[in-house]
């Protein structure tokens, strides 16, 4: 460890040693040090053991280290799959909300970054914050053509304190893993990366504002949802102006019912919001709390502050449909296979297990009684079930469960009589149906035969690396006929690509001809013709080269 980092490494120490962590510092490699640490906190650490859980204590010493551990603690609660419940329970308590810094310190980073003075930059830029958290504070202003905007500025030297504790944290989590059995099984070491790589991204003020002009542009043609404009000409690193849009908050049930708005129809369409981003676009804003989500006058749905945003690829939008629908329909062998989808490729070795643990959950939730339960339920008992297999799924399936959670709390509070599980089951059904229409059901053939050219077409050179390696004698095997082996596979994999565009051509050319695009023939699709009179030659052509070659 770096000597640069040893005051910042003994202040840490000190906070773990007050609440009671003797285990974890007394294996760090500072300890000649830390004689006078532990005499002097010895009472104060007792104190704390005595009087406080050590959850509790976890919490206390993540909140008196600052901004970064704060934030590490606010990544932990959305990991039931390594932490425990109770864990969980305490870092949700973790609070952002920190005091502002001061003016002069936002003038220099501004104009240091804009190149200009702030009086050059703005008609009028307000003094106080309007908010302020661990990373940035946001200030109101006006721009000189009369636009008023909201200024989010980053913390002075928040990029250096981060990366010194970063490195402190990697440090701890070394020793945590490996002389901790205790903490050992919540993976530390992983923890860190992933917090790494999280404040990374948060600190880039401008991929917040691709993610901002992202999600404008795939709701562009929608006039029910607004997202506040980015500035790029004010926009930075460090630095992010955005429109300033105004609304009720959506927690704010008697304002909303002043202003004549539709509770249950707003709560429908705001679920259907987000099934759109999750279900359709796999991009989707993952802190809806209250304070995020602006309501106008008019019904407009105001969706602000996209510093932590989810994404999922085209398989995990189809498991998580899977898994959501089996949840409603009570369905143990679908609810299974979709959980097993969803992880990240670990083989799940109690599967029995996991089936009747399942089964349990389906017995506590049956689907007639759905309605009368929230999703915070599920998404607990399903939670404690993930920590007992110790299953692996990515970050953005937790940011998922946690933004449905959120959902459907508010949902709820719009209408207590709404049902969010149903409608999004209904949702994934439509979006279900909507696959098979032929355009689409073209479309999914097309990208599944997109996926598997792609293994094909690299295993000529990987079957190459692998023989090269034994002919230098890097794995020691006897092998005769490499070059006729290299030669067949090719000719393998040249036969299976050629038979699945082919088989891809009929599909695609049965489908026009079904759907009645003209122009037409004799009451038939044209181009559908056309495809299916080039498959047919094709199709004969390689069955030609088959029995030319004898190999059949």
């Amino acid at each position: 460890m770096m000597f640069k980092h040893l005051s910042r490494y003994k202040q840490v120490l000190q906070v773990f040693v007050k609440y009671g962590f003797y285990d974890v510092v007394s294996h760090s490699s500072l300890r000649k040090i830390l004689p006078k640490v532990i005499f002097h906190n010895k009472i104060n650490g007792k104190i704390n053991s005595l009087n406080f859980s050590r959850y509790q204590r976890i919490r206390m010493v993540l909140e008196e280290l600052g901004p970064t551990y704060v934030k590490f603690g606010q990544i932990l609660a959305n990991r039931p799959d390594i932490l425990p419940a109770e864990l969980i329970e305490e870092l949700k308590k973790l609070q952002d909300a920190v005091p502002g810094f001061a003016f002069e310190e936002v003038r220099a980073i501004i104009e240091a970054d804009l190149n200009g003075t702030i009086e050059d930059l703005f008609q009028s830029f307000d003094l106080q914050p309007i908010a302020s958290a661990s990373i940035a504070q946001v200030h109101k202003a006006t721009l000189h053509t009369g636009e008023v905007v909201v200024v989010k500025v980053q913390r002075p030297d928040i990029e250096s304190i981060i990366a010194e504790d970063l490195k402190i944290l990697e440090e701890l989590a070394d020793i945590a893993e490996h002389h901790s059995e205790q903490l050992a099984r919540f993976e530390p070491i992983e923890l860190v990366k992933a917090l790494n790589k999280s404040m990374t991204r948060e600190l880039n003020f401008l991929l917040e504002a691709y993610s901002i002009n992202h999600f404008q542009n795939l709701f562009k043609e929608n006039d029910w949802i607004k997202v506040p404009k980015v500035y790029s000409k004010y926009s930075t690193r460090r630095v992010i102006t955005m429109e300033y849009v105004s609304g009720i908050r959506v927690d704010k049930i008697e304002q909303l019912r002043a202003h004549g708005i539709d509770l249950g129809l707003l709560a429908e369409k705001g679920l259907y919001l987000y099934f759109q981003q999750i279900f359709r676009y796999g991009f989707f804003h993952a802190d809806p709390h209250p304070g995020n989500v602006l309501i106008q006058p008019n019904g407009v749905i105001c969706l602000i502050d996209f510093g932590i945003v989810g994404s999922m690829n085209r398989r995990d939008k189809e498991a998580f449909s899977e898994f959501i629908i089996a949840i409603a329909k009570g369905d143990l062998s679908g609810l299974t296979e979709a959980i097993i989808a969803l992880t990240k490729g670990r083989r799940i070795s109690t599967r029995e297990e996991l089936e009747y643990d399942i089964s349990i959950l389906i017995e506590e939730f049956p689907p007639e009684t759905i309605n009368e339960r929230d999703i915070g339920d599920i998404v607990d008992r399903l939670q404690k079930i993930i920590y007992k297999h110790k299953l692996s799924f990515s970050n953005d399936f937790f940011l998922l469960l946690r933004t449905l959670v959120i959902l459907d709390g508010i949902s709820r509070q719009l209408d207590p009589n709404f049902n969010t599980l149903e409608q999004i089951r209904k949702h994934s059904m439509r979006l279900f149906e909507e696959g098979l229409q032929p355009k689409n059901l073209v479309k999914s053939a097309l990208r599944d035969i997109s996926d598997v050219w792609d293994y094909i077409r690299v295993i000529p050179s990987d079957v190459k690396g692998i023989i090269s390696r034994l002919k230098e004698g890097k794995i020691k095997m006897d092998f005769l006929g490499l070059n006729q082996l290299i030669h067949t596979l090719e000719v393998a994999s040249n036969r299976l690509a050629a038979a699945i565009i082919l088989a891809a051509m009929i599909l695609g050319s049965s489908l026009v001809v079904l759907s009645g695009i003209p122009p037409k023939y004799n009451d038939i699709p044209i181009i559908g013709l056309i495809g299916i009179v080039i498959s047919g030659i094709f199709g004969v052509l390689l069955l030609i080269s088959i029995f030319k070659k004898g190999k059949y």
